[in-house]
């Protein structure tokens, strides 16, 4: 909130997956503004909307996207050509939206050029509403755990799992427990920020290996007015030629607060520039939509880089392309005592805030059911 003085998600924005998801109730019961995303969408070529006309090629575009990407998943294709650019085709990029079509599943959602996420792995995600919540989805997080007991600012150095017990080394003293549940992401588990002693198994780490993290970064502009006039909450996207450009989320929560996101190699591109070139990224995106009179109403900026925080080193887990078991892989306990859990080892709601949830829970009565056989 000291951002822009209203809520701003720096992080997960979207409520993902479907009503029965207990942070969605949790919301709900506690008097939080939630309401359904109606994906109301506006598309523009250069400073003009789309005409109706390549409003129906942009639909054909779409409706060939999902075949190709579902005669892919489908496949037996295995290996490096398990990935959305070879599934398209080079003429799908030629079509005036194959570009615009690809931005919005890959990296304006999956964070991953269309050459580096596995349409297998995609396939199997479960597909279902988003919601918002006017309060930021930051706070309803931080409301559902507001009693869970936790020492911040504590870092897990060592894990020894080579005894009867599990010994984890912090910056603040060792812990010793008959079981562990692990939660960091796949980025820290990769960089290796954590020791394993013994080291882990070899398919643990392969499993490590072939989870990549993502990138998605949001560009925060807050003008003081609705610039489109599109009400709420509407997606904009200009025609693209490439995969660098800019998807926006327009007036959230009637603030006039404009989400830019950009996700893959150019949001990993973007975290080298300063603060001020990427604000000003996301601006110029608009300004060639809507001209630069809207400079006259914008009030600030601020953009994240989620790649740059160690505690992450990205926004959320992508499965490599030919590597579609690795979840699985990295969700199975080591020594039966020392569990896996988080986002990235979700079988079908991996990449959102709901599927680490219950991935935690599903982890943590594994740990309980193996606590109670060895008492």
């Amino acid at each position: 909130r000291s951002l822009f003085n209203i809520p701003f998600d720096t992080h997960a924005h979207w409520i993902r997956a479907s009503p029965t998801n207990p942070l969605l109730s949790h919301a709900r019961s506690n008097s939080f503004d939630v309401y359904r995303d109606h994906g109301r969408q506006a598309y523009f070529v250069g400073n003009r909307q789309a005409s109706q006309v390549e409003l129906t090629d942009l639909y054909k575009t779409d409706a060939l996207f999902n075949a190709r990407i579902k005669n892919s998943a489908l496949s037996p294709e295995t290996g490096s050509d398990d990935n959305a650019r070879t599934a398209l085709g080079d003429d799908f990029f030629e079509r005036p939206w194959g570009y615009t079509v690809a931005c919005e599943y890959g990296v304006w959602d999956m964070a991953q050029d269309s050459k580096d996420w596995s349409p297998k792995s995609w396939w199997n995600s479960l597909d279902a509403t988003n919601w918002f919540c006017a309060q930021g989805y930051g706070s309803v997080v931080a409301h559902y755990g507001r009693d869970v007991p936790v020492k911040l600012r504590v870092a897990a150095l060592e894990i020894d799992w080579s005894g009867d017990h599990i010994k984890v080394t912090t910056s603040a003293g060792t812990i010793r427990a008959r079981a562990a549940i692990l939660t960091v992401s796949a980025g820290v588990l990769a960089a290796e920020r954590i020791k394993f002693t013994p080291v882990l198994p070899i398919e643990k780490r392969e499993a490590i290996n072939d989870i990549d993290m993502a990138v998605m970064n949001y560009i925060g502009l807050l003008f003081n007015d609705d610039i489109f006039g599109f009400g709420p909450d509407t997606y904009v996207y200009q025609q693209q030629v490439d995969e660098t450009g800019v998807g926006y989320l327009t007036n959230t929560h009637h603030s006039n607060l404009t989400y830019g996101y950009v996700g893959g190699s150019q949001a990993k591109a973007l975290e080298q520039e300063s603060m001020e070139t990427v604000i000003n990224y996301g601006l110029d995106g608009l300004k060639i939509m809507l001209g630069n009179n809207i400079e006259k109403n914008f009030i600030k900026g601020f953009a994240t880089a989620c790649g740059k925080i160690p505690f992450f080193d990205g926004a959320y887990s992508s499965v490599k392309p030919g590597k579609s078991s690795a979840r699985a892989a990295l969700r199975r306990a080591v020594a039966e005592r020392l569990f896996f859990s988080g986002e990235a080892t979700h079988a079908v709601q991996a990449s959102t805030v709901n599927g680490g949830l219950e991935s935690g829970r599903e982890a943590a009565t594994r740990a309980i059911a193996y606590l109670r056989k060895t008492t």
